[in-house]
């Protein structure tokens, strides 16, 4: 290395330099601060309530210790950051305003971030990221507003952040986590519930959800216009709003749905023209879905996906096409490896693992329930098993069936998700229960039970 070049690094090496904050120092001591702060300053905040709005303009670290609080009194944006490479961490951060044209919000990055360990809550919005590739958010804790939900904000809004990562957040009483215009992003290990949409994802493709927890929300997760996404090894439950879907997907092509646990939705997995292109396929393959009102719901048009090693589980309806009709224009084995049905009601002779006869899913009661959605009323009643009984006495009364699983499994697959340890009351604790019940259902192996509809 030049002498030049070392003097350099040198002169580069003294220019940072650590400024400390302590709980006694004045409201808007760090707000002054960070007007005059240079690349690789390190601002360490030591407890006590500090004023916003902060402007992080330079690719500072702010290191909170002891929990500060950051206030934003109520008006605009708590937090904005503007620098490439800023990073804040171990801080609290409130108050933001109430204007939804503004996006007013806890933090705000237009820039590569890393923003990590931050509590933020009493915001509209909460974090939102604008044209900020490559950043980081992890490990932070967003909470909205005590209002109606169709006040609140987003907990996380990613726009135009390529190649960023949401990752171990926990994310309560918002309204979505949504992500748009926003490639190979990878969305793992996040816990969110009791919002509208936990995920909503719209053109953003290539990415990767793993691991995630969405339970207690009008919808788990609403996947549409995107392409090529993974989605594994994530937990769907209690999401039972209008809605109720624990993963949609609407218009979206390469999708891969492997090793999910889907339980106690209303609708466990929701399909609308998806995949939407010709010749695309979707593969949705070793998931439990179990105890939803419906396992599948297909929209009428909906073909192409390949459905092999699932766990359908004492589902209401295991599968049902809205306005009734037929889902044959998907694939229920591959490569001679069907589903388990825990309504299947063929034996296994010669021991293989694959029942010796197809599965039919017909259901006189169900075929009527997609004609008339207000007879759910009377599912599981004697009246709905009088009329499947009718039907399978009289066969000029059997509807077409629904579909036909060639090589079904008399036990379930292996799971390959260990149940959170979450037991907390409410729906916390329901859904924990739900997943236990069904790790150990697949666990297991159980063959069919008794009582389920053929």
């Amino acid at each position: 290395m030049s002498g030049a070049a070392g003097l350099l690094v040198l002169t580069l090496a003294l220019a940072c330099r650590v400024i400390e904050i302590g709980p006694d120092a004045a409201p808007d001591a760090l707000a002054s601060a960070l007007r005059s702060a240079r690349d690789c300053d390190r601002y360490e905040i030591t407890g006590g309530t500090h004023l916003g709005p902060l402007v992080v303009d330079a690719a500072v670290e702010i290191q909170g210790i002891d929990r500060p609080v950051i206030d934003g009194g109520g008006e605009g944006t708590v937090v904005v950051i503007t620098a490439p490479g800023a990073s804040i961490r171990g801080l609290t951060v409130v108050g933001s305003g109430d204007r939804a044209d503004r996006v007013d919000a806890g933090i705000t990055a237009q820039a590569p971030v890393t923003i990590e360990d931050v509590i933020v809550e009493d915001v509209l919005y909460g974090i939102n990221l604008e044209a900020a590739p490559n950043s980081i958010v992890r490990d932070n804790i967003v909470r909205g507003r005590e209002v109606h939900i169709a006040r609140r904000g987003d907990a996380i809004r990613v726009w135009e952040s390529h190649d960023s990562v949401i990752e171990g957040n926990l994310v309560e009483d918002t309204r979505d986590v949504v992500i748009w215009y926003s490639q190979r992003m990878r969305i793992a290990g996040n816990t969110i519930r009791d919002g509208r949409y936990g995920l909503h994802y719209m053109y953003s493709h290539q990415s990767v959800i793993e691991d995630n927890r969405l339970e207690g929300n009008s919808v788990g997760a609403f996947m549409m216009y995107s392409t090529g996404l993974s989605i594994r090894r994530n937990v769907f439950a209690a999401n039972h709003g209008s809605s109720g879907y624990g993963l949609a997907l609407k218009d979206s092509d390469e999708v891969v749905i492997s090793d999910n646990i889907m339980a106690g939705n209303r609708v466990g997995l929701y399909l609308d023209n998806s995949p939407s292109r010709q010749g695309e396929h979707n593969t949705v393959e070793r998931n439990t879905i179990a105890w939803n009102d419906i396992g599948v719901l297909l929209q009428p048009s909906v073909k192409r996906n390949d459905f092999s090693e699932n766990g359908f589980v004492e589902n209401g309806q295991q599968v049902a096409l809205t306005g009734g009709g037929s889902a044959d224009g998907n694939s229920w084995s591959t490569a001679g490896i069907g589903n388990h049905w825990s309504n299947y009601a063929g034996l296994d002779a010669d021991g293989d693992g694959i029942g010796d006869r197809p599965h039919v899913e017909v259901a006189l009661f169900d075929e009527m329930l997609a004609r008339y959605p207000l007879l759910r009323l009377f599912i599981h009643s004697p009246a709905a098993n009088a009329l499947d009984l009718a039907a399978r006495a009289f066969p000029v009364f059997r509807p077409p069936p629904t579909l036909t699983d060639e090589a079904p499994l008399v036990s379930a697959p292996p799971a390959s998700i260990v149940a959170p340890a979450d037991s907390g009351g409410g729906l916390a604790g329901l859904s924990a229960l739900l997943i236990t019940a069904a790790a150990c259902v697949i666990g297991w192996g159980l063959g069919a039970p008794a009582g389920g509809r053929s």
